[in-house]
């Protein structure tokens, strides 16, 4: 009997028999289907809801909210709102803070007093925001970069991390491959070896996130 499921009318069928209406066809096909045994007895429950309420705008029983949430999932999947993700959630919670770079000293001609610190390769980034500054130290170690950074606040919470992006990907999404990330100290200091490339550097800070774009490296 499970051909009644291929009826256009089946669902009308079912919820005639749920206020009582006699289908004897419908009747035998739900004693050996399970799946429709749930939906009788559910729509049986908004029936009886409906009957007992009169119509009223009032809770309905929680079971009639299970019955009926778990059998959306089951007959009208596509109706059904996937849950968010962690990095929708952050998204929704978090506001974005972009900061700008203000030094580079990779891409300033070096005035004399600063030729001695370019030849042994350590290169400057200074980044500044309303609600943090990042000073970036850069040193090339064979194939990859050892970098370390200060991240400046008055007071820096504790349990904070920063992460490094790859430029080309959304750096909220906390699904993304390739990420580089490195706790910071009570005293905002991180260090972290990272590879050639363009990166975005990221800090959650309460309700902010704040993005440190342009480390090219």
């Amino acid at each position: 009997m499970r051909e009644l499921h291929d009826e256009h009318n089946f669902e009308q069928r079912i919820w005639d028999v749920a206020r009582g209406v006699e289908d004897a066809a419908v009747l035998r096909h739900v004693a050996t289907c399970a799946h429709c045994q749930d939906h009788l007895f559910a729509l049986r429950q908004l029936v009886r809801f409906q009957a007992t309420t009169g119509g009223a705008l009032v809770e309905p029983p929680e079971l009639v909210t299970f019955e009926a949430s778990r059998l959306m999932t089951r007959i009208r999947p596509d109706l059904v709102a996937q849950p968010p993700t962690l990095s929708d959630k952050m998204r929704v919670r978090l506001r974005e803070v972009a900061a700008s770079l203000l030094h580079d000293t990779g891409l300033t001609p070096q005035v004399a007093g600063l030729r001695a610190e370019a030849d042994r390769g350590t290169r400057q980034l200074v980044f500044a925001s309303d609600v943090a500054d990042l000073d970036l130290e850069v040193s090339l170690l064979d194939d990859r970069y050892a970098v370390t950074g200060q991240l400046g606040m008055d007071v820096v919470p504790e349990n904070l991390s920063i992460r490094f992006v790859p430029a080309d990907q959304d750096p909220l999404d906390l699904d993304v491959v390739g990420v580089v990330e490195s706790v910071i100290s009570k005293q905002g200091y991180f260090t972290l070896s990272i590879d050639p490339g363009d990166w975005t550097a990221a800090v959650e800070i309460e309700d902010a996130v704040v993005l440190f774009p342009g480390v090219h490296l």
